[in-house]
């Protein structure tokens, strides 16, 4: 009897435990609140093959037991993990935070993450959460190849990869399985191969974006019948060839194309008219030609189109430029001719003001020039005063550079000597830096030891004691006299550190001398650099470091200092190479340092004829843009044999430059023609290509073409990836 109580009572406590666990079943059914814990343990294996410096996942552990509260993870219904959200914080494009397609897609750069980002690779088993609607994880650090489970997700609508260093041939990707998919975003990634015919087969797309990668081949038809496609960017990627006739047959709601910076060439399809909800059109940097077609106009909303930089021939359809829709539209540097009366412009007021000068200026009917117009007048009258501006400042380069020369320390008295005076110091150098010992070691600033010439003055080599030698950049006389405020500016600069700028260790200021300390680096400068660079085949992988730490530098300066630094003379007499061809930005900051002084003119601006950005030139005012540009010379130079303003330029018109010279050649098909001799062989010829096509958009005559220096740096840090084992 006993035995069989004690059996009853055991029944019993197995009997509650087990209703205890079905009535906790069932209020997690019902609630919507089961937790699937095979899914649990795939999103931590799925952490696990990530890195997260920033513990943007720090809620995703084992002992949080419901998954659906996770960070960044959304579940349905059924408790079935739906949308991975993880948004970074490597904002490098300002076009993907502004743009107009959000599709529920974060793109708030200014968020809290901002600079937070998780890296590594995505694991295989994200194949093993099959209800995943979304799965977006843009700008962050994403490497490897993308796993092939991705393509069996069924249920996806958003991949949206955007911003990551994601690598693979995109050829080999299979979309047969996803027709539910809406977004597809693998923008500025290391993609290469082709479309895959399999994309077809995602009749549901909306968004397309692939630009920034290293995409080739021909644009397939089936893009421009894609019904429902409302986005598609297929930008600075390498498609080739044209697009037929009949490319645009179903784009009823098709708002934005961008095919710019790639090599297409042939006309522009006539099926555009069909395309009536276009509203933004780039074109630019390809190799389009024949007439600007008339079936533009027929675009009632076209608001924004971009055609620049092609080979476009004939006139401008009047009813193209007399839309009422088009705020901007831009036709430079094609073979266009405006034959458009001013008066027959609706709506002028509504274009943009480059469009409305150039429309100005026609000032033509049925072809014929009817004479002068006032305004004819008035740009010649400018254009005169300008060539007469330039004229004087060019004597008054030479008459300055004369007068510094003259003034160097051989022709001057010796400055009253401070003795033992030291330095105001930034880095120590292992010895003491001392006015007297500085003086003594570059032989009281002699030519002997004299090592460069610059709008700020000259630079001496001092060995201030065994082993220990620095470089003095002696600053003309004339700019001695603003002391006080020449204290508190170069102070800033002396905190200042980058692994690609050049070190200031010290200054020294008075009424009658001044002179700055750096490290003294033993390569030369890039100049030098490049004059030897012409007797020998540099390898491409050195010219790519040399380019892409000047990038990270510029862009340190223009986007992490505070506040932030323009240099407006990058050229590489300013770029200086240690012994292992690193090289460092000199001469960051003093542009606006000493920029109230009468001896620091070259141009009118600070600047050197040839790098100044033709903005610049004309205006005075400066901006980060102006940089990129001075720096896509550099980029020219450096995988070319030219110089600047080369002296085989001499026969062309005024103001040819390396960048005219290079812009001709691409424009005309003949980009093997920019390489210096033997490297077009030595290859590969993509890379070569891509850096060609950098250099040329960093030299975008209108400044709002080209792309900042960080994103220079980005599609640098893609472009390197060639040269990895």
């Amino acid at each position: 009897m006993g035995l069989f109580g004690m059996g009853g009572r055991k029944r019993q406590r197995s009997n509650s435990i087990l209703f205890l666990v079905f009535n906790l079943m069932f209020l997690w059914f019902v609630s919507g609140e089961f937790v699937d814990f095979s899914e649990k343990n795939r999103l931590l294996e799925l952490k696990n093959a990530l890195f997260d410096p920033h513990n943007l996942l720090s809620s995703w552990k084992p002992a949080n037991p419901n998954h659906c509260s996770w960070f960044g993870v959304t579940c349905n219904s059924h408790a079935r993990v739906s949308e991975l959200r993880i948004p970074g914080g490597k904002f490098i494009h300002s076009g993907s935070c502004l743009g107009d397609y959000h599709f529920d897609l974060e793109r708030n750069c200014s968020s809290g993450r901002k600079g937070k980002f998780v890296g590594g690779i995505l694991s295989n088993v994200i194949g093993d959460l099959l209800e995943l609607r979304v799965l977006s994880v843009p700008f962050n650090q994403i490497s490897g190849e993308l796993p092939d489970a991705i393509w069996g997700l069924r249920n996806l609508e958003v991949i949206d990869l955007e911003g990551n260093s994601i690598n693979g041939n995109l050829s080999m990707i299979d979309f047969t399985y996803l027709k539910k998919l809406q977004v597809l975003n693998l923008g500025f990634n290391r993609l290469f191969g082709k479309i895959p015919k399999s994309l077809a087969e995602c009749e549901g797309l909306s968004i397309l974006n692939l630009a920034g990668n290293r995409i080739h081949g021909t644009i397939p038809v089936f893009i421009g019948s894609i019904r429902k496609l409302k986005g598609v960017y297929l930008s600075f990627n390498r498609f080739f060839g044209s697009l037929p006739d009949e490319f645009w047959t179903n784009c009823d709601v098709l708002d934005h194309v961008d095919f710019s910076g790639n090599f297409l060439d042939g006309k522009i399809p006539k099926s555009i008219r069909n395309c009536g909800k276009l509203r933004t059109l780039l074109l630019f940097s390809n190799a389009f030609s024949g007439g600007v077609p008339s079936e533009l106009s027929m675009l009632e909303n076209l608001a924004v189109l971009d055609i620049s930089r092609n080979r476009f021939v004939g006139n401008i359809p009047v009813s193209l430029v007399n839309s009422k829709s088009l705020v901007k539209f831009d036709f430079s540097s094609n073979n266009v001719s405006e034959q458009i009366m001013v008066e027959s412009v609706v709506n002028l007021q509504s274009l943009s003001s480059q469009h409305r000068r150039a429309l100005a200026d026609s000032g033509t009917v049925d072809g014929k020039k009817k004479g002068f117009t006032l305004l004819e007048l008035v740009l010649i009258l400018v254009a005169s005063l300008i060539v007469l501006i330039l004229i004087v400042l060019i004597i008054a380069y030479f008459y300055m550079r004369n007068r510094r020369r003259s003034s160097q320390v051989e022709g001057i008295p010796s400055p009253p000597r401070s003795g033992t005076e030291r330095l105001v110091i930034f880095k120590e150098v292992g010895a003491p830096l001392t006015f007297d010992n500085v003086v003594q070691a570059t032989g009281n600033f002699t030519s002997r030891y004299c090592i460069g010439n610059g709008g700020f003055g000259s630079t001496y080599r001092a060995e201030i004691s065994p082993g220990i030698t620095v470089a003095v950049k002696r600053l003309t006389v004339e700019m001695c006299q603003g002391v006080p405020q020449f204290n508190a500016e170069i102070r800033s600069l002396g905190q200042i550190r980058h692994p690609n700028l050049i070190t200031l260790i010290g200054y020294y200021a008075s009424m009658s001398e001044m002179f700055l300390v750096y490290n003294y680096l033993p390569g030369g400068s890039l100049e030098e650099f490049i004059c030897q660079k012409r007797n020998s085949v540099i390898g491409l992988k050195t010219v790519h470091k040399i380019v892409f730490d000047v990038a990270t530098a510029l862009a340190f300066l223009h986007d992490e200092c505070n506040p932030r630094i323009l240099h407006r003379d990058v050229k590489p007499s300013n770029i200086l190479l240690d012994k292992d061809l690193k090289p460092y930005l000199s001469d960051f900051g003093l542009s606006r340092l000493l920029e109230g002084f009468e001896t620091h003119v070259t141009t009118g601006v600070a600047g050197t004829f040839g790098y100044v950005a033709p903005e610049y030139a004309l205006t005075c005012r400066a901006s980060d843009k102006v940089d990129v540009y001075s720096y896509g010379v550099m980029l020219l130079e450096l995988i070319s044999d030219k110089r600047a303003l080369d002296p085989s330029f001499s026969s062309q018109e005024n103001g040819y430059t390396i960048v005219s010279w290079a812009w001709r050649l691409w424009r005309e098909g003949r980009m093997v023609e920019v390489f210096a001799p033997g490297m077009w062989e030595a290859g590969p010829e993509n890379v070569l290509l891509e850096l060609l096509q950098l250099g040329l958009v960093c030299t975008e005559e209108a400044s709002g073409g080209r792309p900042k220096m960080r994103q220079v740096a980005r599609i640098l840090r893609q472009i390197q990836t060639a040269f990895d084992p």
